[in-house]
């Protein structure tokens, strides 16, 4: 799918995830950014396997999907996926399966982790800093699940003990 670079850099602007970049590092992303179309059910990232790429939502929705099980959907909206295995080089965690139409804007970690000289510092520790903000904020919003379920579980073994 061929997109003008003015279009990559207007949806570029439009994603939180490259708010810190500035412009020089931004039509340099845009030159690395290739994009794809999936069909409903069609599996953009596959549990437990290698991944290679950092995704970004242009149009659609997808579903989480961890051991077969629903986690999340995301809609369109520049939502970002990929960045645990850029960030940590492991298997996916969980699969990423189209229920819609999609349109994803994607940028090949290893050609990101080959940019090595001293002009794309800046433009590299943006990219993990902005993957960082994202898994600290799905940490905390993980955090507050597990934190609902323990004072539930607590509830639950009052209510048993007062019987």
């Amino acid at each position: 799918m061929e997109v003008t670079l003015e279009k990559k850099l207007e949806l570029i602007n439009k994603i939180e995830f490259f708010s810190r970049f500035d412009e020089s590092d931004k039509v340099t992303m845009a030159n690395m950014a290739t994009f794809e179309k999936y069909q409903p059910g069609d599996k953009l990232i596959k549990q437990n396997t290698s991944n290679t790429h950092l995704f970004f939502i242009i149009n659609g929705n997808v579903d989480i999907v961890i051991d077969y099980k629903i986690v999340v959907s995301l809609c369109g909206g520049g939502h970002v996926f990929g960045e645990m295995s850029f960030v940590d080089y492991s298997p996916t965690s969980a699969s990423v399966v189209a229920n819609t139409k999609v349109v994803a804007m994607l940028f090949d970690t290893g050609k990101i982790n080959l940019m090595i000289e001293p002009i794309h510092y800046k433009l590299r520790m943006d990219i993990y800093r902005s993957c960082a903000e994202i898994l600290a904020r799905r940490l905390i919003h993980t955090n507050s699940i597990a934190k609902a379920y323990i004072q539930n579980e607590k509830l639950d073994d009052v209510a048993l003990t007062e019987d």
